[in-house]
Parts: structure tokens; sequence; C-alpha cells
């Protein structure tokens, strides 16, 4: 009888190490897995996997509420525009032209001029910060209004299920125990943002209140704004936002002058309306986009901190770079609709969050 003898060639050998090493390594995550995930009662795991789909679609439908929101400020400037070439009548008419000459004696009287022909013929800066504050408060009532839909939603989908009995979460039954479960849960999970996820959070974004959310923004941007523009540090205080604006008003008709006026008075057969007006509206472009958009050096500098924050190579340059991405994000320098989207996504997060624990843990015990 012959004895068979098998020929483990290296090939095969490294197969069966691997599949060996696969087998140990599955063992072992399944085992880590068991020990520190939380392990959730089934009816809870089902009532949050039967919500899961809303919270997602209220997520995805407030990320649009921003361009929403700020075509308010698109719309206010566009129409404001439009007075350009009126602007610019102002300016040449005699009265204009007695306050470019006598500004030579009495310093600041062309500018005074200038600035009271903008506010007649563009804006006004409390127009101008009314606008932006309308902005906001209309983008907080509508992500609001979501929410206050998707919480309605919610009690609905498992009012009739095993979680809503005594023993799991009994509020679903009481929309307004409901609400106040729901807002303690909001406030503990703002820790849970600033630790785990490193998100720093205000407590404008848990309370909601459009008002607060609105002035702590202009404040910000008003504060972009006077340094971009050029604006002494020293206005900045108490109720700055409105001294921001003006006089950053005062440096955009003073752009006209600087660029415009002393040359095209002394030209002949000429439009000099017609050049100011277009100093003016493209003066006016740069400020929409600085509030918008924020200015072009603050986004590379943002961008950059942010790519450091996760790919410096040691721990103390990541740190260092996610405090300085954090300190730009504050300072309003990235404008209006980056400071929005951000307070959508910090709202998300801490939606899930409160969701999660009143879901998944009971709510408040």
């Amino acid at each position: 009888m012959r004895t068979r003898i098998t020929v483990t060639t290296p090939r095969r050998r490294l197969k069966v190490l691997l599949s060996s090493l696969g087998v140990i390594t599955g063992m072992a995550l399944a085992a880590a897995a068991y020990h520190w995930l939380p392990s959730w009662d089934p009816i809870r795991l089902m009532a949050w996997y039967k919500v899961q789909p809303r919270i997602k679609q209220a997520n995805e439908e407030s990320k649009g509420e921003t361009e929403r929101s700020t075509k308010q400020i698109t719309e206010f400037f566009r129409q404001r525009k439009q007075n350009a070439r009126a602007f610019a009548a102002d300016v040449l008419c005699f009265s204009g032209k007695w306050a470019y000459v006598k500004d030579f004696v009495y310093g600041g009287s062309h500018e005074k001029y200038l600035e009271e022909c903008f506010e007649r013929n563009l804006f006004t800066s409390d127009e101008l910060k009314a606008v932006i504050e309308s902005a906001v408060k209309s983008h907080v009532s509508e992500v609001q209004g979501r929410e206050n839909q998707l919480l309605v939603a919610i009690r609905a989908d498992l009012a009739g299920d095993a979680i809503a009995s005594p023993s799991y979460l009994p509020s679903l039954g009481d929309e307004a125990r409901f609400r106040r479960e729901y807002e303690a849960m909001l406030e503990r999970a703002l820790p849970i943002l600033r630790k785990d996820m490193g998100v720093t959070v205000t407590r404008e974004v848990v309370s909601f209140i459009g008002a607060e959310i609105a002035a702590n923004l202009i404040t910000e941007l008003g504060t972009s704004l006077a340094v971009e523009l050029g604006v002494s540090g020293g206005i900045l205080g108490a109720g700055a936002s409105s001294s921001v604006f003006t006089f950053g008003i005062g440096i955009v008709a003073g752009i006209v002058v600087d660029m415009a006026l002393d040359w095209v008075i002394r030209q002949a057969g000429y439009d000099p309306e017609g050049e100011i007006a277009a100093k003016v509206e493209q003066s006016l472009n740069h400020l929409e986009g600085l509030i918008l958009h924020g200015d072009s050096k603050t986004n590379e500098r943002y961008r950059s901190a942010k790519w450091y924050s996760s790919w410096a190579l040691s721990s103390e340059s990541r740190a260092k770079s996610r405090e300085e991405a954090q300190t730009i994000e504050a300072s309003g320098g990235l404008g209006l609709v980056h400071q929005l989207n951000r307070i959508n996504d910090i709202r998300s997060r801490l939606r899930d969050e409160a969701l999660k624990g009143l879901i998944l843990k009971g709510g408040v015990q």
C-alpha cells in the first residue's frame, strides 16, 4: 500500500496563515465590541432604526435653508445697486463739487457729504444691519420649524410601539413633556460635542433663539468687516455692529472718491456719472461678497488650518491647527454663509445626540 504524501507549497501556507489571522482578528473584534460597545435594548434599537430616515431627511432639508435665507441679502444689494447712478449724480452736482473744494479747508466735509449721499440714495447702516438680522432670524425660524415637525413625526411614528410604554419612554404620549425632555437632552449633549467631537458650541445654538443668534453673528461679522475695510479696532466695543457698519459705509463711499472723483471731474466729453456708478457697484459687490463669503485670505488660512488639524505629523501641531481653525470660525471672517452652515451642522449633531439620549437611553433619569 502506497503512502500519499501531501506537499504544502509556500503559497498555500501563506493562504492558510492569512485565513487563520482573519478568523482570529474577527473573533477579537467581536469580543471587543461585545465588551465595550453598549448593548441596547432591542425595543429601543428598533425604535431608533425606525426614526432614522426622518432624522436624516430633516438634516438634509436644513442644509438648503442657508441659501434660501441669504437670498434676502443678495436681493437687497441687487436693488440698491440700481441707484448707483443717482448717487453719482448727487456726488457730481454743485453741492458735491463745493463740498470737495471746501474739504481742503475744512477736512472731513467731503466725506460727510458722501456718506449723506450714500445713505440717501443707497442704504443706511441700520437698513443693512436689519436685512442681515432678518436673514439670520428667518434661517433659524425655518430650521426650528423643521425640527418641530420632526419631533411631531417621531411621536406619531412611535406612539403605538412598545417604546411608548411606561417602562420605556412614556413622554411620547405627552407633547409638552416630550418637548421638555428633548430640550433637557440638548443641554446634556452640549459637553459631548465639545469634548468628543471637538466642536465649539455656544449656548445660543442650544436655546436656538433667532434674535440672540443674529446679534452674535452680526457682532462677529462686523468685527471682520472692520478689519477688512481698514476700520480702527478702537471703535469696537458695546454696540460694535452699528459702528462697524456706519464706518464701513463711509469707507465704501471713500473708495469711490479715491478711485474716481478727483479724476473724472477734470475730464471733458466723458461720462463721469457712469464711471462713478460703476465704481459704486464694484464696491457694493465687494461688500456683499465679504458679508456672505468672507475674504479670500481668511478662507485660505482656514482651509490650511483644517487640513493640518487632521494631517500634521505631531499631535501638538494638530492641536494648534484645530485651535487656529476655531479662532478663525469665531472671527466672522468666513462670511455669513459659512456661519449659518456651521450652525446647521452643530444643531444637527445636537439633535442626533438628544434623540439618541431619549430613544436609546430613556431620556432624563
